[in-house]
């Protein structure tokens, strides 16, 4: 099969923007590859999502080409740089919208959500790409006097709309993008603004659309939609901690949970059992899929929907926050022709993440890899993903005894629940395959009891062990607005810090565009990996403890997690308040 080459960007027309941005020498060779599918309307957005440049250098590439200002946020300040790139701070985003309300009012909301555009000034119109003429001319005229066009950031420009016409408005700006991406579950492919359903359904339409894009937006990893006697209420679940929204009507929360069921082809007529569903978003080129799950309460139905983008998985273990020691003992262990893996941690603790950065890693032509998940959460090419279904008796147990019949080389277990789970579990792990697993334990060594106590003989479970690992998710401190802060010494030897410790914590700007005013943005694991080596394997044949095991993983300089949580602190990522328990934990 011929293979047609990628275009050389020397010998291409390229558009004026990768032109100034492969003169200012940051165009990759494969950027119009990447760029291949994007509308040249959204050039701009597309540069930055696939990571050809940032937003910082998309303005002051619009900028240097057409020989203006840009202005941009250096935290939470905004700067404007002249033309010969001189750099003066003009105060926050809140300060410079002050300034320009009258000049907002005169150009609209519309024209300036439509046309990616806000004033900065009386006479300087701040544009994502300040080579539109159309723009710039309609703006005039708008205005009845003249404006310079000048670049911007896509965040300044974001937050200065936000100032002048409110964040809701920006919500259903977006939400007017989202659409369903591709059938789930064989599902038909829909756009989401199409399905007016008569009188009131446009309504309904608006915000159901607002209430996933600015799920969407904020980051959240759930949305939960609430019916209470006289009220209902949304919340969203950012960085794990659940925020309060703004609620929909009380008279159209059942039709919004209606629509909602319709697009997870789930039974809308049915509102006494729970029921699961699924749908696929697209939001602009960011692809979302949603787990849908409904529960009868005494005041209706309570619906939860977990936001899951396969994109936001990391490509390496590193990022998401294993040490360069812990990443190498876990690959190793998946790289091993057998055994058996566990990763453990409560609920919501990153679990799967992690086995599926692992599997894309080890994911090659040359290895048959099969799970068994309840449910699949992500697809991946190249990976056998069997969903179970507990109502015609495919479980993991028979799924897991089907498997061993393929010529599996790799099994991922979703979770190991039961007594026949472990032991085919086992089974297959002396038999030649790489089993990977989890376990809900409060730490690694906890796993050898837990099997254990499900009928597995120590004296078979310790040949079988390549490794243990444990986990938790801690929130990330906003880089843009935390600041730092002294110990008290009561408190530091509390936590087996030093004297005078200096840390981190959270900012008090209640104005943070990065944060929202929380003072974190993001999350990061912390991590305790055990790799299996012959002594250890011995004494878990031999029947012994959680002690004993801990100990000589001590002499081996096993991270902990409390050692994890002792790092993460200190290196700024996160703050006491998030660490503490875990920090205790190790004492």
């Amino acid at each position: 099969m011929s293979v047609s080459p990628v275009p050389d960007p020397a010998e291409t027309v390229l558009p004026p923007l990768l032109r100034a941005l492969d003169e200012a020498g940051v165009l990759p060779s494969d950027a119009l590859e990447r760029l291949a599918d994007s509308p040249a309307s959204a050039l701009e957005d597309a540069v930055v999502e696939s990571g050809i440049a940032d937003e910082h250098a998309v303005a002051r590439a619009h900028a240097g080409r057409l020989g203006l200002a840009w202005f941009g946020l250096t935290g939470s300040e905004v700067v404007r740089h002249d033309e010969s790139g001189q750099a003066s701070d003009l105060g926050p985003p809140s300060s410079v919208a002050g300034k320009v309300q009258t000049t907002a009012t005169l150009l609209g909301e519309q024209f300036c959500r439509e046309r990616r555009c806000v004033p900065v000034a009386e006479d300087e119109l701040a544009c994502l790409d300040p080579g539109s003429f159309s723009t710039v001319e309609e703006a005039r005229l708008r205005v009845g006097s003249s404006v310079r066009p000048v670049a911007v950031e896509a965040g300044l420009l974001r937050a200065l709309l936000d100032e002048l016409f409110g964040e809701r408005d920006k919500v259903r700006e977006i939400a007017a993008e989202a659409v369903l991406a591709e059938p789930v579950n064989g599902g038909p492919v829909a756009d989401i603004l199409d399905l007016d359903d008569g009188a009131g359904g446009h309504r309904v339409v608006r915000i159901v659309n607002a209430i996933l894009a600015e799920a969407v937006e904020r980051g959240a990893s759930d949305i939960h939609l609430e019916p209470y006697e006289d009220a209902v209420r949304i919340r969203y679940r950012v960085d794990g901690v659940l925020l309060e929204a703004s609620p929909p009507p009380p008279s159209l929360f059942v039709p919004a949970v209606s629509r909602l069921k319709i697009l997870a082809h789930m039974d809308i007529a049915e509102r006494r059992v729970p029921q699961d569903g699924a749908i696929a978003l697209r939001l602009g080129r960011r692809r979302v899929d949603l787990r849908v799950a409904t529960v009868p309460t005494v005041h209706g139905e309570k619906m939860v929907i977990r936001l899951l983008e396969k994109a936001a998985i990391p490509e390496v273990l590193t990022d998401l926050g294993f040490s360069g020691r812990q990443a190498t003992d876990f690959m190793d262990a998946a790289a091993a022709p057998h055994g058996l893996c566990f990763v453990t941690g409560p609920t919501g603790s990153g679990k799967s993440t992690t086995l599926y950065c692992c599997l894309q890693q080890i994911n090659r032509a040359e290895r048959n890899i099969l799970t068994v998940e309840d449910p699949v959460e992500y697809r991946f090419e190249g990976l056998n993903q069997v969903q179970v279904k507990s109502r015609v008796g495919l479980d993991f147990a028979r799924s897991l005894r089907a498997f061993l019949r393929l010529d599996p080389d790799v099994i991922m277990v979703g979770e190991v629940r039961d007594t026949e789970t472990a032991k085919i579990c086992m089974r297959a792990a002396l038999t030649g395959h790489l089993v990977l697993s989890t376990l809900h334990t409060n730490n690694s060594f906890q796993v050898v009891h837990r099997l254990v106590d499900m009928g597995v003989e120590p004296f078979l479970l310790g040949p079988a062990l390549r490794l243990l690992q444990a986990q938790r998710l801690v929130r990330r401190l906003c880089l843009a607005c935390r600041s730092e802060t002294e110990l008290p010494d009561a408190t530091a030897e509390r936590h087996l810090l030093a004297p005078s410790t200096r840390v981190w914590r959270p900012g008090d700007d209640a104005e943070c565009a990065d944060c929202l005013g929380t003072g974190y943005r993001g999350r990061v694991g912390l991590y305790e990996v055990v790799p299996f080596g012959r002594d250890l394997q011995e004494q878990v044949a031999g029947g012994a403890g959680e002690p004993e095991l801990r100990a000589a993983a001590a002499e081996m300089g096993i991270e902990t997690l409390a050692d994890s949580a002792r790092d993460r602190l200190l290196d700024g990522t996160t703050s006491l308040e998030e660490v503490s328990d875990y920090l205790r934990e190790g004492m």
